[in-house]
């Protein structure tokens, strides 16, 4: 007769992304057959105790393929998780939560980063206009460099029909405060969705996203330079400051004229 004894020990590693090598924070580590179990932190570490030198761990994480490892009486792993192309969908912002888009039944539209880098837009709104259905961006003025007005499905009061424009959860009131190459992406809330956000949202409510670092990546350095000239179709013929003078003088003595 033969017998296996294996004891318990401590077992800790790193849980990591296989393309990129970059940590994974709350990736989930658990023992498999057990309840023994825990998530990543900040830099993808975990720590587990009381696991036996022939366990097997089982590592998941949303969007990659859930990986088994076994221990090996090894105290320190270092894990790599492949993305599972099948299972990355387009995620939407909803407002109270985050959804998949074929599982959203709200008019909810979304516009990315690729598409906004396409239209290399001057203005934040003109990355939205004539790209999503039901947004109407129209110029105030015609001045050169005025602001644009944003409408989403039509005027809907008398008074102001800006929609409520948060970015990464704040409120701005002006989006030409905001660089549209820091965009990661734009959701765009027309229907009752936007509710809960109260009365400011009776106009809809545009959720931007910003893009964000990540620990361990290279560097990456981009320029991106503009300019352009604005020129007036037609112009006036106007007068001299010699014609002007005559011309009001002309004016006063008429307008004496006629008062004697």
């Amino acid at each position: 007769m033969a017998s296996t004894i294996s004891f318990a020990q401590q077992v800790s590693g790193t849980v990591t992304e296989a393309d990129s090598g970059a940590p994974l924070p709350g990736a989930t580590v658990l023992v498999k057959g057990t309840n023994i179990g825990t998530t990543t932190d900040f830099d993808g570490v975990f720590q587990l105790a009381g696991v036996s030198g022939d366990a097997t761990l089982v590592i998941s994480y949303i969007g990659f393929d859930t990986q088994e490892v076994v221990v090996n009486n090894a105290s320190n792993l270092t894990i790599s998780l492949s993305s599972a192309s099948d299972a990355l969908e387009e995620v939407v912002v909803i407002g109270f939560g985050t959804q998949r888009k074929k599982e959203v039944t709200g008019a909810v539209s979304v516009l990315g980063a690729e598409s906004i880098q396409k239209l290399n837009p001057v203005r934040t709104e003109q990355a939205l206009q004539g790209q999503i259905a039901g947004v109407n961006i129209t110029s105030q003025s015609g001045s050169p460099g005025s602001g644009l007005n944003i409408r989403i499905r039509g005027i809907t009061t008398n008074g102001n029909n800006a929609p409520l424009i948060l970015v990464d959860g704040n409120r701005i009131g002006d989006l030409n405060a905001l660089n549209p190459n820091d965009i990661e992406s734009i959701n765009v809330l027309k229907d009752a969705t936007a509710g809960i956000y109260g009365v400011q949202a009776a106009n809809g409510v545009i959720l931007i996203t910003t893009k964000s670092g990540r620990k361990n990546t290279e560097l990456d350095v981009s320029v991106d330079t503009y300019t352009g000239f604005q020129l007036t179709s037609k112009k006036l013929d106007l007068m001299n400051s010699f014609d002007f003078a005559q011309y009001v003088n002309d004016a006063k003595n008429k307008t004496e004229f006629f008062v004697y």
